[in-house]
C-alpha cells in the first residue's frame, strides 16, 4: 500500500489531495450489516496525521488522528495546517484491525 499523492517530502498547500494505492490485495466498503467476521484480503483505508502506524492485530480508533474510509474510498482534500506533517495510511479489515504490512507513511510540508 503506498500514498499515489502526496510524495514524501513533498511541498502542499491545503487542502491537501490525499490519494491511496495498494498492490495484491483488494479495498472495498465495509458491508452495512453488523460484522462478526472478516473477509479474506479484503479491508479499507485510514489516513491519520501525525501518528504512527498501530501494532498488527489493532483496532484502529474511530477517534482522530484517524479518519476511516469505511466505504471503499481512496480519495481525500484534508485541511491540514502550515507546517510538516507525517501522515500515515493503514488497512483495516472488516472489524477495523490492523494488517500486517500494510501501513506507509510520508511525509509533508503544508506551506499555506
Amino acid at each position: 500500500m503506498f500514498f499515489v499523492q502526496p510524495q514524501d517530502d513533498a511541498a502542499v498547500k491545503s487542502p491537501v489531495r490525499l490519494e491511496f494505492g495498494v498492490e495484491n490485495f483488494q479495498v472495498a466498503a465495509v458491508p452495512q450489516a453488523e460484522v462478526k467476521e472478516t473477509r479474506p484480503n479484503l479491508g479499507h483505508h485510514h489516513v491519520a496525521v501525525d501518528a504512527d502506524c498501530l501494532p498488527p492485530g489493532s483496532v484502529i480508533p474511530r477517534a482522530a488522528p484517524w479518519v476511516h474510509f469505511g466505504d471503499g474510498k481512496n480519495v481525500i482534500d484534508m485541511q491540514l495546517p502550515a507546517g510538516q506533517h507525517r501522515l500515515t495510511l493503514q488497512i483495516g479489515d472488516d472489524l477495523h484491525r490492523t494488517i500486517d504490512g500494510l501501513c506507509s507513511r510520508v511525509t509533508v510540508n503544508v506551506t499555506e
